[in-house]
């Protein structure tokens, strides 16, 4: 068979096997990248044999570019509220102690089991499992019935063991003078959170003001994260770190325009991520019963020291698991030491069976809690009181101009009252009022509307991150016609005990 057939078909078996992966374990209540892992595990030469790390070399692009764009989003999603990042003293050095003990514990067991010859190796690894993934720790916490200053300390904590980390994670790996390197990568992080977020953005504004051509601000995103992190690690930095905090002083521009967001996000998480996360999977080898136990071992030491600052806050047994939270950071830092040949494979397979035991246990708490979800989150959209802020798609320019200054956004529909895109504020800015007059809606408006059916709950609404970033949703029947309009802020309401609608009221035609 052709090279490129073979690879396209890989790539196209992976990514179903991958997506499937996904849905079994997010029915188990399990976070869904834990799936996309263990079907690379059964496809791997550690189960079945089908697919080996030598097999992935056609797709061994899309895969580094995936740990890359996984990071990037990690970035955006994770380190992007600044005000996490001022924590007490006494949350400096809890996050101190989980990263340091967790670190220090890992490489003595893996120096003195003789798995790798330097302790810099040793000590990287130990970072790599000592390290907290905030993304997944906020979903727990946020997941509570009750959100108050204890879980916010605990999310502060998980974003300090992950920032910390990054840094010496990044110093380890990156030359032979230690303590230049950790200086060097403590004042690239403090650089780019308080220079490049705000001069990064200020470049994407003027590329929108100058630029023409179509997409051209996505364009430059895509362009600098698949470029900055070599040019990166060119002078001493790792890539993939480099892309996560890429992401974290892009995220404020990300935020105010979440067409691109919604794009890139959809490029990543229905392409690349599983295609690296089963990766991360396939490049596991067969594992013994010895090295099972070894597994459970370093999932102990790392473990341990968090779960003993846990009790030193005063969390319950299952809340103190919250800090055994794992995700793409750390198996996409795991895959660096492998492919840069810190690690062997069967350190790398024992490692990352640790990632998933902790995984695996920290989940525990958000599944017993499933049971208790308030009431509010099992009501339909269709239940809450609707908006219905629509035009149509051949309304003037100018009379649908004034509704948006109003109303602030509408959804744009057909003559069937069908939606076909929306229109913001920003679309009418810097366009001559008398050409609106003479102008049809339909040359102004954006293409994809962010779209919920009727029946949707207001937790699957909550926990797709690419609608609740939106400033106007379309609510639509069976039949795919809009009858009512949402925004984020009745969501919001909901949840604060605003009681329910007594349904969507019939919109009238935009025409009539």
């Amino acid at each position: 068979m052709n090279e490129t057939v073979r690879a396209a078909v890989l790539i196209g078996l992976l990514l179903f096997l991958s997506k499937i992966g996904e849905e079994a374990t997010i029915r188990l209540r399990l976070p869904g990248f834990l799936g996309s892992v263990i079907m690379g595990l059964l496809i791997s030469g550690a189960v079945a044999g089908i697919v080996t790390p030598n097999d992935l070399n056609p797709a061994l692009l899309l895969l580094v570019i995936g740990i890359n764009f996984t990071l990037f989003l990690a970035g955006v999603e994770e380190l992007s509220n600044p005000a996490l990042l001022v924590p007490s003293r006494s949350e400096l050095a809890y996050s101190a102690i989980m990263l340091s003990l967790s670190s220090i514990l890992v490489a003595f067991a893996v120096k003195l089991l003789g798995f790798v010859p330097g302790w810099r190796e040793s000590l990287a690894l130990g970072v790599v499992l000592g390290l907290i993934s905030s993304g997944p720790l906020a979903k727990i916490v946020l997941g509570r019935e009750d959100v108050g200053e204890k879980e916010l300390s605990i999310m502060r904590i998980g974003l300090l063991v992950e920032v910390e980390g990054l840094v010496v994670f990044n110093a380890l790996v990156a030359g032979e003078n230690l303590a230049w390197q950790l200086a060097l990568s403590a004042v690239f992080v403090v650089f780019i959170f308080l220079v490049g977020r705000h001069y990064l953005t200020l470049l994407f504004h003027l590329i929108e003001r100058y630029l023409a051509v179509r997409e051209a601000p996505f364009a430059m995103i895509v362009a600098l994260v698949l470029m900055t992190g070599y040019i990166a690690e060119a002078i001493g930095f790792n890539a993939a770190v480099t892309a996560l905090l890429l992401g974290m002083f892009l995220s404020e521009y990300l935020e105010e325009r979440p067409l691109y967001l919604e794009r890139i996000s959809a490029f990543t998480y229905g392409f690349l991520e599983p295609l690296f996360f089963i990766g991360i999977g396939v490049y596991a080898t067969g594992i013994t019963l010895s090295g099972l136990a070894l597994s459970l071992l370093l999932f102990a030491l790392a473990a341990l020291p968090r779960v003993l600052v846990a009790r030193l806050q005063g969390l319950r047994p299952l809340q103190g698991l919250t800090y055994l939270a794992k995700g793409g950071v750390d198996a996409a830092l795991l895959l660096s030491l492998l492919q840069d040949g810190h690690i062997g494979y069967e350190l790398y397979t024992i490692s990352l069976f640790a990632i998933i035991l902790s995984v695996i246990v920290a989940s525990l708490e958000s599944a017993s809690m499933h049971v208790h979800r308030p009431e509010k989150l099992r009501y339909r959209v269709v239940d809450l009181e609707l908006d219905t802020d629509i035009a149509h798609i051949d309304m003037p320019a100018e009379e649908a101009a004034r509704l948006v200054a109003e109303k602030g956004a509408l959804v744009v529909v057909d003559d069937n009252l069908r939606p076909v895109g929306y229109v913001t504020a920003r679309d009418f800015v810097e366009v001559d009022p008398s050409l609106l007059r003479n102008i049809p809606l339909r040359f102004f408006l954006r293409k994809e509307v962010p779209i919920v059916h009727k029946d949707k709950t207001l937790q699957e609404v909550l926990t797709d991150v690419s609608l609740i970033t939106e400033p106007i949703i379309a609510v639509i029947d069976d039949e795919g016609r809009v009858i009512g309009t949402l925004r984020p802020r009745k969501l919001l309401g909901a949840l604060l005990g605003k009681e329910k609608g007594s349904g969507a009221p019939a919109p009238q035609h935009p025409r009539r």
